[in-house]
């Protein structure tokens, strides 16, 4: 039975969504919130509480966009691992769409940046990003050029947005835990 440890986005929840979907493929499944009350905690302390929760020796972690970089920020500096990740529409720097007028630039995005440059992340067994071309959180370009970086696999799905289609996502999931073929 895999163990999947599920971290998710900025304002995430256990209940429903992709949380009820993964609980659906074991019965080891738990996850991290990034909740209102999760989001109050001081940066270290949130980096600390995803590094503990992601840790288990030999489990599957999803990580979603905030959460996926809050996972990336726990392996700065860390030894190496025996877990599988995925992150879906992982933030991995600054954002900005001119459409949306939004800009994005997540906390210590220069420590992530020089940590990834100087291989400092204490590498999964597996890691691999998916992400839309048409994102404007987690710029697509940016993801293959980070992908490059670290000698990772990167998807990037054509017409697809920050917000993954369910199908997409499920498709990736299930690619990843081996339930269906690459």
């Amino acid at each position: 039975m895999k163990k999947i440890r599920y971290v998710t986005g900025r304002g995430g929840s256990g209940v429903g969504g992709l949380s009820g979907y993964l609980s659906t493929l074991t019965r080891d499944f738990d996850v991290c919130p990034i909740d209102p009350a999760f989001l109050q905690l001081d940066l270290d302390n949130q980096i600390g509480r995803v590094r503990e929760f992601s840790s288990q020796d030999n489990a599957y972690v999803v990580a979603n966009s905030y959460g996926a970089y809050l996972f990336l920020q726990s392996l700065i500096d860390q030894p190496a691992s025996s877990i599988n990740v995925l992150l879906l529409s992982p933030v991995l720097g600054r954002a900005m769409s001119e459409k949306r007028m939004l800009f994005s630039r997540p906390p210590r995005e220069a420590t992530l940046k020089r940590a990834i440059q100087d291989g400092r992340l204490g590498m999964p067994a597996h890691l691999q990003i998916v992400t839309g071309a048409k994102d404007e959180i987690c710029d697509p370009e940016l993801a293959i050029r980070v992908g490059d970086q670290l000698n990772i696999d990167v998807s990037v799905l054509a017409d697809e947005g920050h917000m993954l289609e369910q199908t997409s996502v499920s498709l990736a999931v299930e690619r990843f835990l081996g339930i269906r073929g690459k």
